[in-house]
């Protein structure tokens, strides 16, 4: 049988109603924020098809394992983001996200009656957590690109700068990780859904003729 350490306290157990009001409200305008930032760059795409594949490279670089449609929300309001992190992901880096750096926001899917138990796994010797949730809507996520973090408990890996120190331009931390482009067809498609559920109609076709 597998040996237990005890189930995880989950974070917000010892919130007030107060604070858990006011952590729903911060989430609404913080989703309200990323589906505000998906129309702008969609408006903007539509009126300037020239930077479609613009756009395809970008989502390559910031997209990761989100949706399309976050990496629309990030050109919305980062159009020079090259890596992109919430803080829980940047720190497994060792990297910590300035105090000062604006957030930015998209939408993530989130798990309901979530169980995490904490375990040594016997093959590795190392702990490990078990996630028992379920997948039951969305949620809004805050994310930080690469150049609003610093070093957090020793230094850069990649350019040896000191904790709490930004690293210098030329360090390879900033260096982009391309993954898969989308396809032309996948953010035309994107771009008349959007247009058509958050504005109310079909975009001209982008290829030159008239929408439906």
């Amino acid at each position: 049988m597998t040996p237990t350490r005890g189930r995880r306290r989950r974070p917000r157990s010892g919130w007030s109603p107060g604070d858990k009001q006011a952590w729903q409200e911060r989430k609404d305008r913080d989703k309200a924020i990323a589906n505000d930032a998906v129309v702008k760059a969609a408006r903007a795409l539509s009126e300037r098809p020239n930077l479609i594949d613009a756009f395809r490279e970008y989502a390559a670089r910031v997209q990761a394992h989100r949706t399309l449609r976050n990496a629309l929300a990030l050109l919305g309001q980062n159009p020079a983001a090259t890596r992109v992190k919430s803080a829980f992901f940047w720190a497994k880096e060792d990297r910590a996200v300035l105090p000062t750096a604006e957030p930015m926001c998209i939408v993530a899917r989130r798990r309901g009656g979530k169980k995490v138990e904490e375990f040594d796994n016997p093959e590795t010797g190392q702990p490990e957590e078990v996630d028992a949730g379920t997948w039951t809507g969305f949620t809004s996520e805050r994310v930080f690109d690469v150049r609003d973090t610093t070093p957090k408990n020793r230094p850069c890996d990649h350019c040896g700068t000191h904790p709490g120190l930004r690293c210098p331009d030329s360090c390879p931390v900033y260096e982009p990780v391309r993954g898969t482009a989308p396809t032309r067809d996948e953010v035309l498609e994107l771009l008349d859904q959007v247009l058509k559920d958050d504005v109310g109609f079909y975009p001209a076709n982008l290829d030159g003729g008239e929408g439906e």
